[in-house]
C-alpha cells in the first residue's frame, strides 16, 4: 500500500492554510518519530534503508537548526534593545525620535477655579463644555419665551 495524505482526498477544497496546517501537522509527526528513534541510537536503521526519509531527515535537521539560531538571535536583539531603552532617560529618547513628546503644559487657568493649573488639552475640553452649557441655556430660553408668547395669543 502506497504512503500518501488521504485526508486531503475528502476535501473538494484544499486552501493554502489548510495544506499548510497538513503539512505541518504530518511534519511534527515525522519529526517525532525520528527523534525517539534518535534518542534510542536507532536512526541509522530507517535513514540508511530509505534514502527519502535520509534527504528529509537532513533538511528538517538543518531547517530546525537556523529556525532555532533564527530565533534565538531575534530575542537576543530584543533583550539587548530593550535593555538599551531602560537605561535612557525619557528625554533622551524624546531626542532620538524613540518616544513622542509629553504633552506641554500651558499655563491656562480654569475658569472655575483661576488657582488650578491645567494643560492645555483639558482647559480647551473645559472651555468647550461651558460654551455648549451657555448655548443649551439660550436654547432653553428661547423655546420657553416662544412658548409663553404662544399661549398668550
Amino acid at each position: 500500500m502506497p504512503c500518501r495524505d488521504y485526508e486531503s482526498d475528502y476535501s473538494s477544497s484544499w486552501d493554502r492554510e489548510r495544506y499548510k496546517a497538513q503539512a505541518d501537522k504530518l511534519a511534527r509527526i515525522a519529526c517525532a518519530a525520528m527523534e525517539e528513534l534518535v534518542r534510542q541510537g536507532k536512526e541509522d536503521f530507517l535513514v540508511l534503508k530509505n534514502p527519502e526519509v535520509a534527504e528529509w531527515w537532513t533538511a528538517h535537521v538543518k531547517a530546525d537548526r537556523a529556525e532555532k539560531a533564527r530565533v534565538a538571535e531575534q530575542e537576543r536583539r530584543e533583550r539587548v534593545k530593550r535593555e538599551a531603552l531602560n537605561r535612557l532617560t525619557d528625554e533622551e529618547k524624546e531626542l532620538l525620535g524613540l518616544k513622542k513628546p509629553s504633552p506641554k503644559k500651558h499655563k491656562k487657568h480654569s475658569p472655575k477655579e483661576p488657582d488650578v493649573v491645567m494643560d492645555y488639552d483639558e482647559w480647551a475640553k473645559e472651555e468647550e463644555i461651558e460654551d455648549m452649557i451657555d448655548d443649551l441655556k439660550k436654547t432653553y430660553l428661547e423655546v420657553t419665551e416662544a412658548k409663553f408668547k404662544w399661549k398668550g395669543d
